[in-house]
């Protein structure tokens, strides 16, 4: 059987070459994406200052729950500071050394805020060992003022033994003497400043807390049992035990956070890519299949079995699914590169973020493409194989005039099926159940369109044939050959549909959220200026200075964090993380207006939270309920909602008290501070007087209503960015399979150009043809994309924002199609120029 398979692959290379293209670039998005996974699950960076710890210990950084993927906290989960005696009374333990670290900024002479290529955290000296850091010049930090820097800052900042330099806390400065000089084996992704361990307890604002503690083990302890000593003895304190090349993990906590991002996005895209990959495999070798009727009716004539049918056909495609899937494997460690690359571009992943590789993504890639294209193979010829042999050889000269009823009503059940995943279920479910469901609605949609693919280009043919036959001979033909032929032909059109739905969903589902976003947050920020730093955060202190100012009406302080609220839904209970502000609501004034629907800001104080109106449905929760609580730093509250507000998407889902949010923030400084100006006020004279906060407050930069609007926007746009290099590579594979099907479909009908020429016809005349022929296929998949791409969008619109319109851009749209209309005749049209170069007596002859 295999014999003649390979005999059959090599008589019929079109159509196999088609598979194999669908099967080897399925095969490089699945291993892309499988990479990605495995980099999430195991990949990480080499410890620095933690390098000499046998074992380091910290807080727990994730949401431990019953879902597969636990959301993790946004903040640094500290340790209290008295569990470092406790440690160190444990059996091979050689010394247990608390570690805080502080970020913070040096100050040039012009007072300027000098921030390098890496972060620079202060630190208590004790810890200096855990890299460990040595003197190369000078002495430890022994009094207050006391700093020692790393070699690195220093030669930056032009410091030498004994000279005095700025250094910031926030937007607190202080004078320090440097002290020492020291440097550590390997330090490349921060730099280091040591002080007393009492001036960094004091720099930390959390002196009964500590960053991390690490562990030196006794000679001959393993660091694994160690660990395991360490968690056991201390069975009523959450921390995590990190050894080996897990030491990074806890030193760096956006390590952590991308890892958790790549592991939630490669696990979605996975599962996507999976059945967009079958989707198109299965469209391919059903196209393939579709244009040998006529040999498989001539098969079946002379008494070859379903069975015999099946097996060749089995082994056909096993042959190519192989070739394909092994051989699209090794572009996907590649491709998967690209991809890291381009998230450490938009800021997502550390640049210094190495990926895993091992054979497993393209192991699991070689299997499902396999899987794919043998089950593709198997309903694609089932038909065929069943049928007996004389309606075989009806069916190889004339394609079926209708669908079959079972057919026709899977078919319409899959769009209706589609349409209320869409559309009903974010009105009846909301939250991300519903996001989930209506942006999942596309797939269910296409594969729809697919079963109909025949009833709904004949209905598009319909439409546009008055144009097409004004007249004109192509015109024609181009009809008659698309009634006859729209099994074969809506084979080329669906992909081309998939395609343009999947660009359309991805990118106005982003435009619609910003739109509402930026609108909101432009009409909710009444402040007249905001004061901000690009470096580590504002000093508590700031608010109270510049209520001082003359001309202040109201100085409110916001400090901004991530929440994870628990809540249920459909019974199951579900974790999710939400974009937090803190505001002191007593200073509210004219600052921000959050479109309060129900309650009122002026309770929130103490336990208490407000909630958007999209969370508040999420969760089940109005004004007077409870609801759970985990803030930044882990902390578990429960807290009374006292406001429901419209703005979330512009401010956050969740308002909390500002100190209970800040206390539960890694450093406790604000964001930013909203001023609003007295009755009166000249605002370039305050713009002005507030500016000259910056003496005090280095860093300090103030900004009117609209730079700040605009500056939030542009931070919004990183997570469009994002979303759309993540599903980038899933286009690119689909724009591949769309150019690849509509060559195989058009190059396959040699024979007839050849048939038409033979009784008359010109070239001109078929070259008009299959232009025209290329226009009922854009036109149909323009009409069947952008139906299938609305539904979702609808859905997505009102669950995000309320709106039943979604925010399209023309142009965008305009571009969306003019792709897509560039692909189809540019395809259709060299393939068929390819096709007609040869003699038509010997296309005919050659039974193609």
């Amino acid at each position: 059987m295999f014999d003649l398979a390979w005999s059959t692959v090599k008589a019929r290379r079109g159509g196999f070459i088609a598979a194999f293209v669908a099967l080897f670039f399925g095969a490089t998005v699945i291993t892309a994406s499988g990479v990605l996974l495995e980099s999430g699950l195991r990949s990480g960076v080499a410890a620095e200052r933690y390098a000499a710890a046998s074992v380091m210990l910290g807080g727990q950084q994730n949401l431990e729950t019953s879902a597969p993927m636990s959301p993790s906290f946004s903040e640094r989960v500290s340790l209290p500071a008295d569990i470092t005696a406790r440690v160190a009374k444990v059996p091979g333990v050689a010394s247990a050394v608390p570690e805080r670290s502080v970020e913070v900024n040096l100050v040039t002479g012009q007072g300027e805020v000098r921030r390098g290529d890496v972060p620079l955290y202060a630190h208590g000296w004790s810890s200096a060992g855990l890299a460990p850091f040595t003197l190369t010049a000078g002495r430890q930090p022994q009094a207050p003022g006391d700093v020692v820097l790393d070699a690195g800052s220093a030669t930056a900042a032009g410091l030498s033994i004994e000279d005095s330099v700025r250094i910031t806390a926030g937007s607190d400065v202080a004078e320090y003497r440097v002290a020492g000089i020291a440097s550590a084996p390997s330090l490349t992704r921060q730099s280091a400043a040591f002080f007393t361990d009492q001036t960094a307890s004091a720099l930390s604002g959390t002196p009964d807390r500590i960053t991390a503690l690490g562990v030196i083990a006794a000679p001959g302890v393993d660091a694994g049992d160690l660990a395991d000593r360490i968690t056991a003895a201390l069975p009523d304190v959450p921390l995590a035990a990190y050894t080996g090349q897990d030491l990074g993990d806890v030193e760096f906590l956006d390590v952590g956070q991308a890892r958790g991002f790549l592991t939630a996005l490669s696990g979605s895209l996975m599962g996507t890519v999976a059945m967009i990959v079958l989707f198109v495999v299965a469209s391919t070798l059903g196209l393939s299949i579709q244009q040998r009727r006529r040999e498989l009716a001539v098969l079946r004539a002379i008494a070859a079995t379903p069975r015999q049918i099946h097996r060749m056909i089995g082994a056909e495609t096993l042959l190519v699914s192989v070739a394909g899937g092994v051989l699209g494997c090794l572009p996907g460690f590649v491709a998967a590169g690209f991809l890291r690359d381009a998230f450490a571009g938009v800021g997502v992943l550390p640049a210094d973020f190495a990926l895993t590789y091992s054979p497993l993504p393209g192991l699991a890639a070689a299997v499902l493409c396999v899987l794919s294209g043998l089950g593709a193979g198997y309903f694609a010829v089932r038909r065929f194989a069943k049928a007996n042999p004389v309606d075989a050889l009806g069916e190889a000269a004339v394609e079926p005039a209708a669908l079959g009823k079972k057919r026709l009503t899977f078919g319409f059940a899959l769009v209706i099926a589609g349409s209320a995943a869409g559309t009903v279920l974010p009105l009846a479910i909301p939250g991300p159940a519903a996001l989930a469901g209506a942006a999942g609605s596309v797939l269910l949609l296409m594969v729809g369109a697919a079963v109909l693919g025949p009833y709904l280009v004949q209905g598009v043919t319909r439409l546009l044939a008055p144009v097409l036959t004004l007249g004109r001979i192509s015109g024609y033909l181009a009809v008659a050959n698309v009634k006859a032929n729209s099994r074969r032909l809506s084979g080329a059109v669906v992909p081309l549909a998939l395609a343009m739905a999947m660009a359309s969903v991805q990118i106005f589902s982003l435009t619609t959220a910003e739109a509402a976003a930026a609108d909101e947050a432009r009409t909710g920020m009444t402040a007249d200026f905001v004061l901000a730093s690009g470096g580590t955060g504002l000093s508590p202190d700031v608010a109270g200075a510049v209520r001082k100012v003359p001309g202040v009406a109201s100085a409110m302080p916001v400090v901004r964090s991530q929440v994870v609220i628990a809540y249920t839904s459909l019974g199951d209970p579900q974790a999710e993380s939400y974009a937090a502000q803190g505001i002191a609501a007593e200073h509210l004034g004219r600052a921000l207006d959050l479109a309060v629907s129900s309650g009122s800001l002026g309770e929130l104080r103490g336990d208490t939270v407000a909630l958007s109106e999209s969370l508040a449905g999420t969760a089940g929760a109005g004004v007077g309920d409870t609801v759970e609580v985990h803030l930044g730093d882990s902390a578990e509250q429960r807290l009374r909602v006292v406001a429901v507000y419209q703005r979330g998407l512009g401010f956050g889902d969740v308002t909390l008290p500002h100190d209970l949010l800040a206390e539960h923030t890694t450093d406790r400084l604000d964001d930013s501070v909203l001023v609003s100006a007295a009755e009166g006020t000249d605002l370039g004279a305050l713009g002005a007087a507030l500016q000259g906060l910056s003496a005090g407050h280095p860093g300090l930069g103030v900004l009117d209503r609209s730079a700040f609007t605009a500056a939030q926007s542009e931070q919004r746009g990183q997570q469009s960015s994002t979303n759309l290099i993540g599903n980038g590579l899933l286009l690119l594979y689909l724009v591949i399979a769309v150019v690849n099907t509509l060559v195989m479909a058009t190059g396959a009908r040699s024979r007839e150009f050849a048939m038409l020429r033979l009784i008359g016809t010109g070239r001109r005349h078929v070259r008009r043809m299959m232009t025209l022929e290329a226009g009922i296929v854009v036109v149909a998949a323009t009409l069947i994309g952008a139906a299938a791409s609305a539904v979702p969008l609808i859905g997505i619109s009102v669950a995000t924002t309320g709106r039943v319109l979604p925010a399209v851009e023309p142009l965008v749209a305009g571009a969306i199609v003019l792709v897509a209309a560039v692909i189809g005749f540019s395809s259709i049209v060299f393939a068929t120029r390819s096709s007609l170069r040869g003699r038509p007596v010997d296309a005919v002859g050659s039974g193609a």
